[in-house]
This record gives structure tokens, C-alpha cells and sequence, in this order.
């Protein structure tokens, strides 16, 4: 007899899951909602009474245990799923997440767990590993089982970002990992504990194999506890409703939401194909090749995306032409790629009373096998793999923004675009201590690009977590006790310009004081040097690139012990070089992942990301709107009229005829350099035919022209022979 209702085994539950839903199209056959038509109001109140249970597990166990990454950085949830894995409700957190968890369960229903190491009362259970569901190895993933009279009812979940997984680089963002070799501590799906508690060896892995030992096993209590208070939740809910409609209900649930989801999707958008690109950058070269000779190269990554809206609603992704996978850090599984692309559907069209993964339901993709997003090797890298794979979640933002607009919907286009930056640090004080920290700050909270009808929004926010936040300066140096805040502010200027303005990108600047005997730090980046390729929307500029500062031998510890004012934003410290206030011995300039960098007392470290894209011509930009710009300090008078076009006075206010003259002088100059279409497209061919490609992007064409599809598209479009060859 297996676990599952009516004696099925786990393995058998899934596959009939999966079997119902191919046959009939409706999740587990459910043509009819016989719960939710027969009492909608008693439904609703057994839906929300699970929003609750999780609701309430992850607002009780972060203030049980849990670090402080954990408490701010809002990369924390707890679910609810069925015996089959689906998540049928979440708490607030990092939604992308909800997906993941089906493959967990599958991997293990698999890999026959119920048999051994078996699944009772009290199990609990813990993967991070991308092969069997974990997007990367740094979410880490907590569940308990439900049973109910013998019978395996549900599963509680628990799941966070922790502070540190052993990588090669300090903290849990290593762009620096060739193979899963390098990735840090890594574990596939295991039994940890029994009886409701974990087992001491697992306390010591995180011991002896990450830096932040402390702090992570913090954070495996916490979700051991929020995943218990669900459980014992779930057995409340049991009592009042009754199994079988406790059973039978989630899965009313997720074939309503799917009925939801495909209704929202054929009233607004436009049926039809759009395309995506994104091209990012990684260099290995000269930096990972000393150890890894076979990562000592540098790529361009090609991540084309064509995504086909339905008339139904259903949507299909095509992912021919990607980059193939290699020895670099941006391979990653089905489950990670379908966790970052559901980030971009939570705000356009999956808003709905309880978030659970009916979305899955709705939405095929074709993942060739062996490019980066379905590696056949599975010792590739998957720490990052996160990264590149989240521009997907950009193109269903700017794809989505497009089939609205296309419709009219001015006001549910919401186009985003990447600017994230990230970093880590370890280091070893002046006692001896050990110790690790890192801010994931310009991940969680950032600006939004420019929409159609009106500025992006400058406040700082995240928009796939609804829990985002940007947390309290003095709390993120609890954990990072060596660098010194001293600046932390929305930069002017920095940002995609429009008729409509994308928001601010925002900067951090320290100083390192006291590091003791040690003090490495490398920043991770979203752009990938690269910046937002194919995103500048119906004529806006695209949002600039992350960077990152590292200043050597300054005097600002002079500065500082004089009471001095100080530069607080990489703009002001290029000014302060210049004008010789302050004194840098060397410095480097990142606008990609950074290596290991070695820090000391007075060293500056400053990095700036988040600068959104605009929306329309910025010559047709009102003239109230630059003076707004201007009076609170977005932008200065030489931009207002270098990039707008308007001559203001020393109030602020814009001098229309001669602001009016300008700009047409500045279209005229547009006229005089612009080249017809036709002679571009000839000048470029030459360089097709000639194979006149810088190295890089040569390597790029020719590992993408492998797949017919693309090859196709690429010899149409510059007319090429047929033997043409890369």
C-alpha cells in the first residue's frame, strides 16, 4: 500500500497528475468546480484559512530564528502544496519559488523515497540542489509531511536565500564557478530529521562546509518551525472541513486559478509572437583560467526569446538560438528557468487572491538540449545560473507590456528591465574570528522603468517580491561590520531618459575601516557589462549599466578624523579625484562580476545598479516634467539640455523659445547623421559576408547557427549563401 489516498504510491499520485492533465487539459480532470459552485462563500473561507496557515508561519518563524538577510531581504516563504507537489497557497515572499517545489517532489516520488528512506509522520526533508528542483543552491528548501489517518495529505514548506553556501566566492552569489565542483555546499534531496527535529550531522554540514554557519543553521530552524506551524495548521483545517473536501479542494483550487490565468490573459493582450533579446557577457579570461584551463575564455551569451501568446491564452516560450551550455556559471535546470520566468508573470497577469502553480499549467517551452538552459552535463555550473535565466522575467514584463499596448491598455504596461547588483565579503578580524556577510540590497529593492503613460516609479521596491525590502543601514552592517556606509542614495542622471523617465539607479558607498587580518569582497552584476540590449521602449533610452568601484590607499581616513564632507556616490568620487580632494593610490572599474577583491583600512568600495529604461522620445518629453526633474534634484541642467533639449534659468524654469529652437536644431542634427536603412543594411552585410566580427560576438554566431531555426533567421535576414559558415 503506498502513502497517497486510495493506497496509491507517490510515484503513481504524480503520474496520474500528469496523465489527467494531458488527456483532459483541466488539472487532475476537473471539468467541474463541484466545491466552489455548490458555496462559494464556504470556498472562499477554506481558501483563505490556508493563505493564513502560511501567512502566519513566515511572520512567526523569522522573529523565532532567522538572520538578519532573512528578516530584511524578503527572500523568504512558506507554502502549502498537495500530495503531488503542486503549491496550492503561499505566504508573502519571493513567489518564483512556488514553482520550484513540484519537481522537488517529483525527484523524489523518482527516486522511490517512499521505500527508502521512507516518508512517515515527523520526516523532514531539505534539498538545494538545481538537478532535483532548487533554482540555485543558495535557496535552500524545507518540507514536512501532512498525513492524515496514515495518508500523506499535503506537504509544508519552508524556503529562504541564506547568507552563505562555500563557494568559491564569499557569500552566495559566486560568478566565479565553472562547474558544480566549485558551486559550494550542494545536497540533493535527504532525509534530515524525524519526529519533528533535525538530526545533529546535519547541524554539522552546515558547520563545517559554509562560512556562515551560524546564520544558516539559524535560518534551518526557521524553516523548520514555519513548516511545522503549517502542518499542525493543516490538521486544524482537516478537522473543521473534513479530508475530503480538504483533499479535493486544492485541487479545485489550482484548475480555478488555471481557468483565471488563461481569462485575464485573452482579455487583455493581443494573441501573437514576440521576440526578446538579451545579450550579457562573461570573462573568465586571464581570471578563472589558472585554474580551470578550460574556462579560460571570455563569451557573449545569446538569449533570444520568442514567446507565442495563444488565442486561448496558453503560452509557448522558444528558446532556439541560445547560447550552449560550458564551463561558465549560467547553465541552469527547467525548474530554475520556470521559478525566475514566473517573476515576470506574478505582476502582469498572475495577481490573483492566492499565488500557487496552476501557472505551470498554462504555459511549454522549448529548451533545446545542451544550450545553457537545459545542460545535458550534469556537473555544469548552476550557482548563477539564475542570473542570465532571470532575463526571461524581463522579457514576459516588456513582451506582456507590448500585447496590452497593442490593445490600448496604456495602464497595465509595466516594461522592466535588468539592474541588480549584489555582493559578498569574508574576512578574518584582528581576534581571529571568522566571518562572512554580503547585501543583496540593489536586488531587493529597486526602481521601475518608464510605462506609457507616466515616469518609472523612483521609490525603491522590488516587483517579483511583493515582500521586498530595502531594509535599515544599520542592520545590514550588523552584518558586514568592516565596511562603513557613507553613502546611500538615488543617483542624478542615472536612469534610462524619455518622453517618459525611467527611475534612478541607486548607489552605495563605503569606506572600509578596521578589517582586521582580512577583508576579500567580489560583487556580482545583472547586466553583465553588457547593458539592456533591444529594451529602449517606442524610442526611450535604455536603462546604464551596473557598476562597481574599487578605490586602493585613500586618505579618507584623513577625511573622516577631520570631520571633513566626503563623496558619497561613484559621480562625486570621480569629481573628488579630479579636483584632488581625494587621494586614490589605484583603483578598479567593474561593469561586470568582479573577482576576489582584497581590501584594506580606508579602501572605498562603491557600486551602483537599478537605472530603468524610458519610455518615448525624450525630445517629446513636457517641459513641467524637466522642470520637476530638475527642481527635486533627478536631473541636472546640462543633461536637461543635452539629452531633452531644455534651457532652464537658475530657478529651474524652462525658456520655451529658445528650449523650442534647440530642439529642433537637435532633430535636424539627427536627420544630417542619420543613414538610410538600406545603405546600413548593405555596410553591415559586407562585415557578415567578410566575417569582419569582433571574437567574441564571431563565437557567438557560431555556436547559435548550430540550430536550424536561427540559422535560417540569420542567413535571411543578411541574405547569405546557403554554405555560408561560421
Amino acid at each position: 500500500m503506498g502513502i497517497c489516498y486510495q493506497g496509491k504510491s507517490l510515484k503513481e499520485a504524480v503520474e496520474e497528475r500528469d496523465q489527467l492533465f494531458q488527456e483532459t487539459g483541466y488539472c487532475y480532470g476537473l471539468e467541474k468546480l463541484e466545491l466552489a459552485e455548490a458555496d462559494p462563500a464556504k470556498f472562499m473561507r477554506f481558501q483563505l484559512r490556508l493563505v493564513s496557515a502560511c501567512v502566519n508561519a513566515r511572520e512567526t518563524a523569522k522573529l523565532i530564528t532567522a538572520n538578519p538577510a532573512a528578516l530584511l531581504m524578503g527572500e523568504l516563504i512558506f507554502m502549502l502544496a498537495n500530495p503531488e507537489g503542486d503549491c496550492v497557497s503561499a505566504s508573502f515572499g519571493l513567489y518564483g519559488h512556488i514553482q520550484c517545489f513540484p519537481y522537488m517532489i517529483k525527484s523524489i516520488a523518482e527516486l522511490d523515497f517512499e521505500e527508502d528512506p521512507g516518508i512517515r509522520k515527523g520526516d523532514i526533508f531539505a534539498t538545494n540542489d538545481p538537478m532535483y528542483g532548487a533554482p540555485h543552491n543558495m535557496d535552500n528548501y524545507t518540507w514536512v509531511p501532512v498525513f492524515h489517518n496514515g495518508e500523506l495529505i499535503a506537504w509544508s514548506v519552508g524556503i529562504n536565500h541564506i547568507l552563505d553556501v562555500g563557494a568559491l566566492q564569499p557569500s552566495s552569489l559566486s560568478s566565479v564557478s565553472p562547474n558544480t565542483f566549485t558551486d559550494g555546499f550542494m545536497y540533493p534531496p535527504m532525509k534530515t530529521g524525524e519526529n519533528f527535529k533535525q538530526h545533529k550531522w546535519w547541524e554539522l554540514f552546515w558547520k563545517r562546509r559554509t562560512r556562515a554557519e551560524e546564520f544558516n543553521i539559524m535560518d534551518d530552524k526557521m524553516r523548520v518551525a514555519g513548516a511545522l506551524a503549517i502542518h499542525d495548521r493543516v490538521l486544524e483545517i482537516v478537522e473543521e472541513f473534513g479530508v475530503d473536501y480538504f483533499r479535493k479542494g486544492l485541487k479545485e483550487i489550482l484548475e480555478r486559478e488555471r481557468r483565471h490565468l488563461l481569462q485575464r490573459i485573452t482579455a487583455q493582450a493581443v494573441p501573437g509572437i514576440y521576440n526578446y533579446l538579451q545579450i550579457s557577457r562573461v570573462k573568465y579570461k586571464g581570471l578563472v583560467g589558472g585554474l580551470f584551463a578550460s574556462a579560460n575564455r571570455d563569451w557573449m551569451l545569446h538569449i533570444p526569446a520568442e514567446l507565442h501568446i495563444l488565442p486561448d491564452g496558453r503560452l509557448f516560450f522558444d528558446m532556439e538560438g541560445l547560447t550552449s551550455e560550458d564551463e561558465f556559471h549560467c547553465n541552469i535546470y527547467e525548474p530554475g528557468l520556470r521559478m525566475t520566468s514566473s517573476m515576470g508573470m506574478w505582476p502582469m497577469f498572475a495577481h490573483t487572491k492566492t499565488v500557487n502553480t496552476a501557472l505551470r499549467y498554462i504555459n511549454d517551452w522549448n529548451l533545446p538540449p545542451g544550450s545553457m538552459y537545459n545542460p545535458q552535463d550534469e556537473y555544469r555550473a548552476t550557482i548563477m545560473g539564475l542570473t542570465d535565466a532571470s532575463k526571461l522575467m524581463f522579457a514576459i514584463f516588456n513582451c506582456f507590456t507590448l500585447a496590452y499596448f497593442s490593445r490600448g491598455f496604456l495602464e497595465e504596461g509595466f516594461p522592466q528591465e535588468g539592474g541588480s547588483l549584489a555582493y559578498g565579503m569574508d574576512g578574518i578580524m584582528e581576534d581571529g574570528y571568522d566571518w562572512t556577510g554580503g547585501d543583496m540590497l540593489l536586488i531587493a529593492s529597486t526602481g521601475g522603468n518608464a510605462c506609457p503613460y507616466k515616469d518609472g516609479v523612483v521609490a525603491l521596491w522590488a516587483f517579483p517580491n511583493p515582500a521586498s525590502d530595502m531594509g535599515e543601514t544599520e542592520a545590514s552592517e550588523f552584518t558586514q561590520p568592516t565596511n562603513l556606509n557613507i553613502g546611500r542614495k538615488l543617483i542624478p542622471n542615472y536612469c534610462g531618459h524619455g518622453k517618459y523617465r525611467g527611475a534612478l539607479g541607486m548607489g552605495i558607498t563605503q569606506v572600509i575601516l578596521d578589517p582586521g587580518q582580512k577583508l576579500t569582497q567580489a560583487a556580482f552584476i545583472g547586466q553583465s557589462g553588457v547593458g539592456n540590449t533591444a529594451i529602449g521602449m517606442a524610442g526611450g533610452y535604455p536603462g546604464q549599466c551596473d557598476l562597481v568601484y574599487f578605490g586602493h590607499n585613500t586618505n579618507m581616513r584623513e577625511i573622516l578624523d577631520g570631520g571633513l564632507p566626503y563623496p558619497t556616490d561613484f559621480v562625486q568620487i570621480k569629481e573628488w579625484i579630479k579636483e584632488s580632494k581625494l587621494k586614490v593610490g589605484s583603483s578598479e572599474l567593474y561593469n561586470l562580476a568582479t573577482p576576489n577583491v582584497d581590501l584594506k583600512d580606508g579602501d572605498i568600495f562603491a557600486v551602483a545598479a537599478g537605472a530603468k529604461g524610458g519610455w518615448g522620445d525624450p525630445l517629446e518629453r513636457e517641459f513641467s516634467l524637466v522642470e520637476d526633474d530638475l527642481h527635486y534634484g533627478w536631473i541636472t541642467p546640462d543633461v536637461a539640455k543635452q539629452v531633452y533639449g531644455v534651457v532652464a534659468d537658475e530657478g529651474g524654469k524652462a525658456k520655451l523659445k529658445k528650449s523650442e529652437e534647440l530642439r529642433q536644431q537637435m532633430r535636424d542634427r539627427r536627420k544630417e547623421r542619420s543613414v538610410d536603412a538600406r545603405e546600413w543594411w548593405k555596410n553591415e552585410r559586407k562585415k557578415v559576408l567578410n566575417k569582419e566580427l569582433p571574437e567574441d560576438v564571431y563565437n557567438m554566431y557560431a555556436d547559435s547557427m548550430k540550430y536550424g531555426k536561427f540559422r535560417r533567421q540569420f542567413i535571411g535576414m543578411w541574405q547569405l549563401p546557403e554554405d555560408y559558415k561560421l
